[in-house]
C-alpha cells in the first residue's frame, strides 16, 4: 500500500486537474464566441466610404464581453480577408478573436506535472474563434 497508493493518487488528481483544465477550455471558448459573435455583427465597412473593414468598435466590445465571463482572460481581436465574392464585388473577412487565460492549477502533485513554468502552479489555455463579418451588400 505505501508503494501503490502515492501513484494511484498522483494518476487521480492528474485526471481530476485534466478535467478542471478541459472545463476551463470550454468556458473560455464559450466566451470568445460570444465575442466574435458580437464582434463581427458591430463590424464593417468605414461610414466614411474608406475601403477596408473597421474593426475598432468590435475589438472594443468583444473585450468586454469576454472580460464579463472571465475577468483576467486576455484577448486579442483581429480581421483577416478570406475570400473574394464576385457577385457581390466585395472581399470576405473573418474576425479572430484570440484569447487566453492562466487557469491555477489545484492539486500538488498534478500541479508540478503539468504546470507550463515549474513552481507556477498555472497552465494557459487559449483559444481561436473565427466569425464571419457580416457586410451589407446594398450602398
Amino acid at each position: 500500500m505505501l508503494l501503490i497508493l502515492p501513484v494511484f493518487l498522483t494518476i487521480v488528481f492528474t485526471i481530476m486537474e485534466i478535467g478542471h483544465l478541459a472545463f476551463w477550455m470550454i468556458v473560455l471558448n464559450h466566451a470568445a464566441y460570444e465575442a466574435a459573435r458580437v464582434g463581427a455583427l458591430l463590424a464593417g465597412p468605414d461610414p466614411g466610404g474608406a475601403p477596408g473593414i473597421r474593426i475598432g468598435p468590435a475589438k472594443v466590445k468583444a473585450q468586454e464581453i469576454l472580460k464579463q465571463v472571465i475577468q483576467t482572460a486576455s484577448c486579442d481581436v483581429t480581421a483577416e480577408p478570406t475570400v473574394q465574392d464576385n457577385q457581390a464585388g466585395i472581399m470576405n473577412q473573418d474576425l479572430i478573436v484570440k484569447a487566453s487565460y492562466d487557469v491555477h492549477l489545484v492539486f500538488p502533485i498534478s500541479n508540478i506535472l503539468l504546470a507550463d513554468r515549474k513552481g507556477t502552479a498555472l497552465h494557459r489555455v487559449e483559444v481561436a474563434v473565427r466569425m464571419p463579418i457580416e457586410q451589407p451588400l446594398m450602398r
